[in-house]
């Protein structure tokens, strides 16, 4: 069975409620920088046009690139 593999760059933001919201981005750039996330990401936050819940987002809490790999286990047939 073939792997297949995804690549996230998850976005936290604080809220003006003090709880926190994640944004995921699927499949980023492989040449991406970490200058490029953060201006996109601050960017997000100044145009404030998301509002989670009614709640603005008030700060930038942190960004994770997440890298993963699937692959399919094969299970015998349950049918006896």
């Amino acid at each position: 069975m073939a792997a297949t593999n995804s690549k996230d760059l998850v976005l936290s933001y604080e809220r003006a409620d003090g709880k926190t919201h994640n944004m995921t981005i699927p499949d980023y750039r492989n040449d991406i920088t970490d200058a490029e996330i953060k201006t996109g990401a601050e960017a997000i936050l100044a145009q404030a046009i998301f509002l989670p819940d009614g709640v603005g987002l008030v700060k930038l809490a942190g960004a994770v690139k997440v890298e993963t790999t699937k692959t399919e286990v094969p299970v015998a047939d349950a049918q006896a």
